[in-house]
């Protein structure tokens, strides 16, 4: 029996402190021509579950994010500009905090991250991302055709992008679907077959059979582009920009 990719059609709000987001407006029904396999759930039962977002990701943009007005010297200067160790992409080590991208990060639901080589404290996840601080910054990936925008958790006069926020940010984007339109762009062959089996492996990894069929009928989501390299490695500086930042994965 052949298997089907599915797209959400219903739109979600991400809530502050919670790493799993929560419906804004109604589920939409499903099509009828859905595929046997994953017969569709009560209404109820869905508004329970977390649908995801149908919208694309933030585009990239032409103009440079104001860096620290503290520092209008070193803003557009990326020779200086350096992540946070926490952050930080090494090619010939192992990442500072070991993190699946599948999974919530070490925020918000642990006060305390620990293994053998790195502590990671609410301390150090207040810290900024970057040196100098940015106001927002951009990361990208070659599988993804836009940049995902990171900005402070709280926008007040003066705030800068976090740890945290980095951390909270780029789970939350690469949990939003796609669209349908988006999919056809994906090259057919080994590039798509890939990305259907990021998605298949990733349900198959929900243990609960009801959650489980939830979760294939949300769709595709940006982190299946990732075509199943979901081990965050750090992110590594760009030539476009200071505020431009590419997300390595293994």
């Amino acid at each position: 029996m052949s298997k089907r990719v599915h797209f959400s059609r219903t739109t979600t709000v991400y809530e502050e402190g919670s790493a799993t987001p929560s419906p804004s407006l109604s589920v939409a029904s499903l099509p009828s021509s859905s595929s046997p396999e994953l017969p569709t759930p009560p209404p109820e039962e869905e508004d329970v579950d977390t649908p995801t977002v149908v919208y694309p990701a933030t585009p990239f943009l032409t103009h440079q994010q104001q860096l620290d007005p503290l520092s209008p010297d070193l803003a557009f200067s990326s020779k200086i500009m350096q992540i946070h160790y926490t952050l930080a992409f090494s090619p010939f080590d192992e990442p500072a905090i070991p993190w699946d991208l599948l999974y919530p990060p070490p925020t918000e639901s642990l006060t305390t991250f620990q293994d053998e080589h790195t502590i990671l404290t609410q301390q150090t996840l207040a810290e900024p991302a970057t040196s100098p601080p940015l106001t927002s910054l951009f990361v990208t990936h070659p599988n993804l055709k836009w940049s995902i925008e990171i900005l402070p958790k709280d926008p007040t006069p003066g705030a800068f992008v976090s740890v945290s926020d980095v951390f909270t940010g780029l789970f939350k984007e690469l949990r939003l679907a796609i669209q349908p339109l988006e999919y056809a762009e994906v090259p057919e062959g080994e590039v798509r077959s890939e990305v259907d089996s990021a998605y298949f492996t990733r349900c198959g990894r929900v243990p609960d059979a009801h959650r489980r069929l939830l979760e294939h009928q949300k769709g595709i989501k940006r982190i299946d582009l990732l075509r199943g390299q979901t081990n965050f490695l750090g992110l590594s500086g760009t030539l476009t920009g200071p505020d431009m930042w590419e997300l390595n994965v293994s």
